[in-house]
């Protein structure tokens, strides 16, 4: 049967609960209408890609995939490729602050004082995600958020563009999901709840005196640390009027494979994004699998030893593009109703390393699924010239002709892609960062 407050399905047995993941047969039964859920995945792909086994050399819907883009040719009918999009208020030697860029189209890097916007996944989560246990789910290789320049771990950004914490530990986030508390837990949970009150209420009065005393950025310093207390606040909130709301059941072998994973592991990752999402524990999920630089930073420098530094810039590419693929293909060969749960998810795939290297223009870009939000997919879309992509002249130095031939063609931002995918997904929308308008071809 269905809870009203929730509106999520149970199994009852004596003196038990089992929840169950969304059922779109039985949503007739709630007493409102309940809309089949909208799914939003962001992953992001660290250090550029090997543009001569990414790019295809020509547009439209009879366009050949290269080697490793062609690891998702099985899902060629449900994804669009891009190319020649870009955030153009970063700077285009940035490529390192690609992971602050990509969903938030914010303008980082490349000595460009910090700062950023609220991300495409955090836009959507009121929207899709209001109705789950936990409104987004932020994944990383790293726990928290990083440093606030190249070695940032996270590209979830809030409404006032405060960064958000991700999680590293599949046992933790496992925990966090799927494993009830124990009644002693729930005690304690609600007795910190019963004294903490409102942080931000109790604190409020000598914040507004401390505010009086500060500079302009100390202040917005103090506004961001507030906004992030009462982030926590709220999913503590959140956390509390969920807490008897039973977790939806993985079976024991799971369980126990996740009980021993403390340490980041990619496979067990993307594992996690498909239960999180099978299970309608969350409908908003980001994944950082790399921090930027790191382990193979010289490989975003390719030009310079390309004999040396794109067979590894391979077997990188090939590890995240065949991760995306089975995580697609996962959700693909999930059944739902009419269709598969692909149909319903839209996954943003992008890095922050152009066509040429460590320049953030001409972005590896890809969208999956979301057939049912109306998107056209099957093509390529070109929005800059194929016939000369400079990437010979790359080798060698490049970066003064690169400035040079960058207003050769119309500048299309990607984030009219971000447009066109939140009208898609329910969420009217005429502006998003640094948007034209919706993008051309793909609804």
């Amino acid at each position: 049967m269905f809870d009203d407050q929730t509106r999520r399905a149970f199994l009852r047995g004596t003196g038990s609960l089992l929840a169950l993941p969304f059922l779109e047969s039985l949503a007739g039964a709630a007493p409102k209408p309940v809309e089949r859920p909208k799914r939003f995945v962001g992953m992001y792909h660290t250090n550029g890609v090997n543009p001569y086994k990414w790019y295809p050399t020509s547009a439209g819907r009879d366009y050949e995939m290269p080697e490793n883009l062609a690891l998702l040719a099985d899902l060629r009918d449900d994804l669009t490729v891009f190319s020649g999009l870009a955030h153009f208020r970063s700077p285009q030697s940035a490529g390192h602050w690609g992971l602050s860029n990509l969903l938030t189209g914010c303008g980082n890097g490349g000595g460009v004082k910090f700062h950023t916007s609220v991300s495409l996944d955090q836009y959507l989560a009121p929207h899709i995600g209001s109705d789950t246990r936990i409104p987004s789910l932020n994944l990383s290789c790293k726990t928290g958020v990083g440093a606030l320049n190249e070695r940032i771990v996270t590209m979830s950004f809030g409404e006032r563009g405060n960064p958000l914490p991700t999680e590293s530990s599949p046992r933790r986030v496992f925990e966090r999901l799927f494993v009830e508390p124990t009644p002693e837990a729930k005690a304690g949970f609600r007795n910190l709840q019963s004294r903490n009150q409102s942080i931000l209420d109790n604190v409020r009065g000598e914040a507004r005196r401390l505010n009086q005393r500060l500079g302009k950025n100390d202040r917005r310093k103090l506004d961001d640390y507030l906004t992030n207390v009462r982030s926590v606040e709220q999913q503590m909130l959140r956390d509390e009027m969920w807490l008897d709301t039973p977790r939806y059941a993985v079976d024991e072998k799971t369980g126990r494979a996740f009980a021993k994973a403390d340490r980041y592991d990619f496979d067990l990752m993307l594992d996690l994004v498909q239960l999180a999402l099978v299970s309608d524990t969350t409908r908003v999920v980001t994944f950082v699998p790399m921090e930027e630089g790191g382990l193979y930073h010289g490989t975003s420098h390719w030009n310079k030893n390309p004999e040396k530094s794109l067979p590894e810039m391979d077997t990188w590419d090939k590890k995240w593009i065949g991760g995306l693929a089975r995580l697609a293909g996962r959700l693909k060969d999930a059944e739902e109703e009419d269709g598969s749960m692909l149909d319903r998810t839209t996954i943003v795939y992008g890095g922050g390393h152009g066509r040429r290297p460590h320049f953030s223009h001409d972005l590896p870009f890809v969208l999956l699924g979301g057939r049912d939000f109306g998107f056209r997919h099957g093509g390529h879309l070109a929005f800059a010239p194929l016939e000369d992509d400079g990437l010979e002249g790359e080798r060698g130095n490049g970066s003064a002709d690169f400035a040079k031939d960058r207003g050769e063609f119309d500048r299309t931002p990607l984030a009219n892609v971000y447009v066109s995918v939140a009208n898609a997904m329910g969420v009217p929308t005429e502006h998003f960062a640094d948007s034209t308008g919706p993008i051309d071809g793909l609804t």
